[in-house]
């Protein structure tokens, strides 16, 4: 039975926020974006991706987006299936998402898994976010509970919408799951929203990321948020290495969206739309080396 009380619920917070037309662009570039994000020379062709395949996938990403309560876009989980698909299936590595709220974007996720053929762990405590901690900045806009999803409730909606045979379900606190984690993961997809959530997911997923190894936050906006993907003490401190940086950092990946930003002014620009969703490459370097006076006196000395 379609869930048509979501998409009732999606169409009103719509009008009420002033937003209709950026909705209405937004459904009519539904098959441009597909297209646009699908195209690639590089999707491998043990897949058989096909046209038709593409659109189909697209459309139920699309689809599923209305139907279950997500925090993300159709557009950025068929980002995350282009990197998987681009992926040679001799490379191993599962896809695993931390925060799953209500099941959406899991349920998208599992999709691409399913032609992939690779296994979904789903990390969520099932209880909603966690108190916040002492000195975490974003802990001020959640209180606990939020967020909440029962595990039967996510599970029911990815069989319904998704391919459930693909899914692992990890329930429990990160802090307390993540460092049982061991096998080798291909794409991490993190929905965390609290400081202290994303420093534990990243401490204990890096090390298990494969070479070429992808790490999503739906978070992308908030500068502060992501500038641990640029902080040369948080990875010094932890991996000894130099930070890798992030891809759509302050305006999400670039979707088609008219943004200017910043995020603290969205209110008084009803028809701009940041991009959703952001990411790293295990292999990827994000780190300022050239300081002509250090040369300089390098050199003198």
């Amino acid at each position: 039975m379609v869930n048509h009380q979501n998409v009732i619920r999606r169409i009103g917070r719509v009008i009420r926020d002033g937003s209709i037309w950026a909705y209405v662009i937004g459904v009519l570039s539904v098959p441009i974006s597909i297209v646009v994000i699908l195209n690639s020379k590089t999707i491998h062709k043990a897949y058989k991706m096909t046209l038709f395949k593409k659109f189909k996938l697209g459309f139920k990403m699309f689809y599923n987006s209305l139907l279950i309560s997500t925090g993300t876009s159709y557009k950025a989980h068929l980002a995350m299936a282009l990197k998987i698909l681009e992926t040679p299936p001799e490379i191993k590595g599962d896809v695993i998402e931390c925060g799953t709220w209500k099941g959406g974007s899991a349920a998208n996720l599992s999709l691409a898994c399913k032609i992939a053929g690779r296994k979904l762990k789903i990390y969520d405590s099932f209880e909603g976010l966690p108190a916040g901690k002492k000195g975490d900045r974003e802990a001020r806009h959640y209180k606990k509970g939020d967020y909440n999803g029962t595990l039967e409730e996510v599970e029911r909606n990815i069989e319904k919408y998704g391919e459930i045979e693909c899914c692992e379900f990890i329930k429990g606190w990160f802090k307390d799951t993540l460092p049982e984690l061991k096998s080798p993961v291909l794409l991490a997809f993190l929905d965390v929203d609290l400081e202290a959530s994303l420093d534990t997911c990243v401490k204990n997923i890096w090390s298990n990321l494969v070479d070429e190894g992808f790490i999503f936050s739906d978070e992308c906006v908030g500068t502060d948020y992501i500038a641990l993907f640029y902080s040369e003490k948080w990875w010094k401190l932890n991996f000894n290495r130099t930070p890798p940086g992030f891809i759509g950092a302050g305006t999400g990946i670039a979707f088609g969206n008219y943004y200017i930003g910043p995020w603290s002014e969205k209110s008084n620009h009803p028809l701009q739309r940041a991009g959703t969703g952001g990411y790293t490459i295990k292999s990827m370097s994000g780190y300022w080396s050239y300081y002509p006076d250090k040369i300089q006196q390098e050199k003198e000395e």
